[in-house]
């Protein structure tokens, strides 16, 4: 064998090294990707329950947000803020997910029940107020993307 010939399966070898290498990033990164979903998606379950728990726990502000609802003008100033700042964890979370689904890490089946959410609770009054309130500090893209939750959920036949 001469140099030439050995020359030609050493660059051989070392082709078939980078594509075996390349083979291996791309299998991590395809784990990393479906392990920060798997996390994302706990993070999101994790949130929602954080934003229910208060209502579940105290009965005072379970009441509060039932007046939210249709009667907001019922409540105390206090009250009226505390329901409207209520409102916007709600919003904020709504924004994560968002994120999240911008960046791939959000499976479609959060997706759906973030939209089915958004369009549940835009029919109440304290989050039709709290978005109006809150909807110029986060950016444009999410905003078309809640006003047209509010717009489907107006148009979509109630049960």
């Amino acid at each position: 064998m001469n140099w030439d010939a050995i020359s030609a399966v050493a660059e051989m070898l070392g082709a078939l090294a980078v594509v075996a290498s390349l083979v291996y990033v791309g299998r991590q990164v395809s784990q990393n990707t479906a392990m920060m979903r798997v996390a994302a998606s706990s993070d999101t379950v994790e949130r929602d329950h954080g934003l229910v728990l208060p209502l579940i726990e105290s009965e005072e502000l379970a009441e509060i947000w039932l007046k939210g609802d249709h009667r907001l003008s019922e409540l105390s100033e206090a009250n009226r803020q505390r329901l409207l700042l209520f409102e916007r964890r709600a919003i904020t979370l709504w924004h994560h997910n968002y994120q999240l689904r911008i960046q791939g890490l959000l499976s479609d089946a959060v997706w759906h029940y973030q939209n089915a959410m958004i369009r549940f609770l835009s029919q109440r009054q304290s989050m039709r107020e709290a978005w109006g309130i809150f909807k110029d500090t986060f950016e444009p893209s999410f905003q078309t993307y809640v006003d047209d939750q509010f717009r489907a959920a107006s148009i979509e036949p109630s049960e």
